[in-house]
């Protein structure tokens, strides 16, 4: 038998290579959702049009009829109202406001801090290389003093020269020099006092360009400031044994000093143009069901000035050039937005999935807000309220609400900022209209970060009616284009408010499960569903691998809690923790926690048995993927063993080796990885080895356990499993805490020891009432079963053993239920 166990050995490592390349092939393929995450420029180009044309169309304004104006002190036959909104530009006022734009346009001066820097440098250089060239005595004098010239920078005088060059430590020479330059390191210079404004701020921009400051005239000097400050300072300088030079070092610091701050006139120009530029046109504005003429009243000079204007406008805009400008307009906020993403400083993923998701709820939202717009209108004329009231009914923080739950707050307020803006205009909402999405969006950005459950989307709601009624008051008191006793108008807004803070609730509601079905997202209440133990693949776990299943309880207890104690998503952690071993499942009878009695690993080679563990991770990947699991339940699966090593096979093979003298690779006995990449797949990979580490423990007592856990975390510190995730030390630290203080309260806790029930001979009167009524036909009540604990390697208490298969030393892979993961 030991003659056969070499070749079987080598067959077995062989493939136990081939098992690690494909777990590890199958969890790169799992973890890149490369329908996602792989641009396709042929799919992806014309979905975005399309998505840009559908907002466009949405958007479009519709055409204005023109009206015959009727004559001056006539009576009005009809009441005309503004089908689209009109504006005519104000261009006084315009070139007014332009003209304050940039006269408030700060001039702009380029600020080289590393000058003097760079100065001390030069002559640090300059009297190092003069010192060599005086131990060199086949230069000239005359050949020495050209040399230090050109290498400083000023001329010197032969006499001078002959000074210097003889100070017995040209160190000094070098520190008295740079003393008085250094004085300019941390100042302004400018050439000349002049080229400044006589006061108030600047603007500064480093060489690049690429950085711009402001700073206080006041805080400026100039050349000849700046000299004056050299020679009352020089006395302080350190000279040492350049003393005899002290001259020397005042004219050349002098003679040194240059400007480090000088105006930058094109840059100053560009900016005053751009402030120019950005400079909206003051223009007068008719709404879009504005009352022109009112039928029956008489004909003034300002109503037929209104009507002019409404004709004129609707005349000079082009239906499709104003239908091309909004596509322009909404295609511009999307590549903002794309900008904004790629150069703020704060880190962000936005990946190909986001974007579909933040155009589809963009899209949804648009549609949902113009249609319900409609629909009030009509209502709003069938009950007599003022049907620009309707203009408060779309619901445009839906799509901060749903994009907030499903990526970032970040994104969902410049979502819902862009589509207040499209909004107001598709409405032709005034500034308190725009306000009232702005309200909404902002209530919604603050208060939809995480929702749980349904219920939490109804809070968000009633949040976003609470903070859109506190305008209402407000638009009363300062919106002076109604007339203050048109109390159904405020009324008729308030109403519409609170009925699209509904629709906001119930599109979200059903939006929800929508977008986690067609994008395979998700989101907080997904993992409130996945976390509860009705979940079929929770249940079948516990039929099928009871030991596994308490294993990933008492993890989820210790991940979650941790989790919530460095700020991380608990909710994740925990569901992340019942999934992560979901590949047990396939053979439950080859892990420890499921046995009762003896190891099968303990008759099958090391390699053979690393094959199996591996296997787990590979059929956990399947089964996620099968049930559309999310990308939480993928990363615990792949992440929650990094690269460790499998300890006790390593060992045996080694020890194996010994005898066989076969080499044994430790690499081959290392999970594939990845390494945890995120907070909470670090604290899973802790959590699992501190639960079945403390499990272990014969005595578990409070300060064994404490002891435990810290080894295990220094462990994975010093094995390098934690090196790719964002876990601080001061989080580990925290995380300790909350695993020791899960483990002592909640797990290994004390507990009173009852004393022995009395034996008697004789029945008690209580049992001999229920043997009468057992006589009598009637069941007897069952005592409670005294619980067994639970120990390595068993399964919690009633679960039934599982069959495990006998296997000979030298058994095939072939030997392993439903174990195929030796080719890719």
């Amino acid at each position: 038998m030991a003659a056969a166990i070499p070749p079987a050995a080598e067959t077995d490592a062989s493939d136990l290579q081939r098992a690690r390349a494909l777990l590890s092939a199958t969890a790169i393929r799992a973890l890149a959702e490369d329908r996602w995450t792989r641009w396709r420029p042929w799919l992806d180009s014309p979905l975005f049009a399309a998505v840009i044309i559908a907002l466009t169309f949405v958007f479009a304004p519709v055409g204005q009829s023109v009206r015959p104006i009727p004559p001056l002190d006539s009576i009005a036959s009809e009441t005309v109202r503004a089908e689209r909104a009109v504006a005519v530009e104000d261009k006084a006022a315009t070139e007014a406001r332009r003209a304050v734009a940039a006269s408030s346009s700060l001039p702009v001066y380029t600020y080289a801090p590393d000058l003097y820097l760079t100065l001390s440098k030069q002559v640090a250089t300059a009297v190092e290389a003069m010192a060599e060239r005086a131990k060199d005595m086949t230069l000239a004098p005359a050949q020495r003093r050209a040399a230090f010239q050109e290498a400083i920078g000023r001329p010197v005088s032969q006499a001078a020269f002959d000074v210097i060059e003889k100070i017995d430590n040209p160190a000094d020479l070098t520190a008295a020099i740079s003393y008085l330059l250094n004085l300019g390191i941390d100042r302004m210079i400018i050439a000349d006092r002049m080229d400044l404004p006589p006061e108030g701020p600047i603007q500064v921009s480093d060489p690049d360009g690429k950085r711009m400051d402001k700073a206080l005239v006041a805080g400026v000097l100039d050349l000849a400031q700046f000299r004056r400050l050299m020679q009352a300072r020089s006395g302080d300088a350190p000279y040492g044994t350049a003393r005899v030079a002290r001259t020397f070092v005042l004219e050349t610091a002098l003679a040194l000093t240059a400007p480090n701050l000088m105006p930058d006139p094109v840059l100053t120009a560009s900016l005053r143009d751009k402030a120019v530029a950005a400079v909206e046109p003051v223009v007068v504005r008719l709404a879009i069901g504005e009352v022109v003429i009112r039928e029956g009243d008489r004909v003034t000079k300002s109503a037929q000035d209104r009507l002019r204007l409404l004709n004129e406008g609707g005349a000079q805009r082009s239906v499709i050039g104003e239908t091309l400008a909004v596509g322009a307009l909404i295609l511009g906020l999307t590549l903002l937005a794309g900008s904004f993403f790629r150069v703020r400083r704060a880190t962000s993923f936005l990946g190909r999935k986001q974007i579909y998701i933040t155009l589809a709820v963009v899209l949804g939202t648009s549609i949902v807000g113009v249609a319900s717009w409609y629909a009030g209108r009509g209502v709003a004329a069938g009950l007599g309220v003022p049907a620009d009231a309707a203009a408060f009914l779309p619901p445009v923080a839906l799509a901060t609400v749903i994009v907030a739950l499903v990526i970032d707050t970040r994104t969902s307020l410049l979502v819902g900022v862009s589509l207040a803006l499209l909004m107001a205009y598709r409405v032709g909402g005034d500034i308190w209209v725009l306000a009232h999405y702005l309200v909404g969006v902002l209530a919604a950005g603050m208060t939809a970060r995480r929702g749980r459950r349904r219920s939490d989307i109804l809070k968000v709601g009633l949040t976003i009616a609470g903070a859109q009624l506190v305008l209402v008051p407000i638009m009363v008191v300062l919106d002076t284009t109604v007339p203050p006793d048109e109390i159904s108008y405020f009324v008729g807004a308030a109403v519409a408010g609170i009925v699209g803070t509904l629709l906001i609730s119930a599109f979200t509601t059903a939006g929800l499960p929508l977008l986690e079905w067609l994008f395979d997202e998700t989101t907080d209440m997904r993992l409130l569903e996945l976390a509860s133990a009705d979940n079929p693949l929770l249940k079948q776990l516990a039929l099928r691998s009871p030991g596994t299943y308490y294993h990933s309880v008492m993890m989820a207890n210790l991940a979650e809690s941790a989790a919530e104690a460095i700020g991380a998503n608990g909710l994740q952690a925990r569901v992340m923790a019942l999934y992560h071993d979901l590949g047990k499942m396939e053979r439950p009878s080859y892990f420890a926690e499921n046995q009762r009695g003896s190891n099968v690993h303990d008759r099958l080679p090391p390699e053979l048995s690393a094959r199996i563990i591996f296997a787990h991770i590979k059929d956990g990947i399947d089964i996620a993927r099968k049930h559309r699991l999310g990308r939480p339940v993928l990363d615990a699966v792949t992440q929650h063993q990094g690269t460790t090593l499998l300890r006790v096979f390593y060992q045996r093979a080694v020890e194996r080796a010994k005898t066989t003298g076969e080499a044994v690779n430790e690499a081959e006995f290392r999970y594939p990885g990845p390494r945890p990449m995120t907070k909470e797949s670090g604290i899973l990979m802790l959590a699992d080895t501190v639960e079945a580490a403390t499990r272990a423990l014969k005595d578990p007592k409070p300060a064994d356990v404490r002891e435990r856990v810290a080894r295990v975390i220094s462990e994975k510190i010093a094995d390098h499993q934690l090196d790719d995730c964002a876990l601080t030390m001061k989080d580990l630290a925290t995380v300790e805490a909350a695993f020791v203080r899960v483990l002592t309260l909640g797990v290994y806790h004390t507990r009173i020891e009852y004393p022995p029930l009395p034996t008697k001979k004789e029945p008690t009167p209580e049992r001999r009432h229920d043997d009468a009524n057992t006589a009598q036909g009637e069941p007897s009540r069952p005592r409670p079963a005294e619980p067994t604990p639970i120990s390595e390697g068993q399964s919690p208490a009633g679960a039934q053993p599982t069959a495990v298969p006998t296997a000979s030393q030298d058994q095939p892979a072939d030997g392993v239920p439903g174990l195929d993961i030796r080719a890719s």
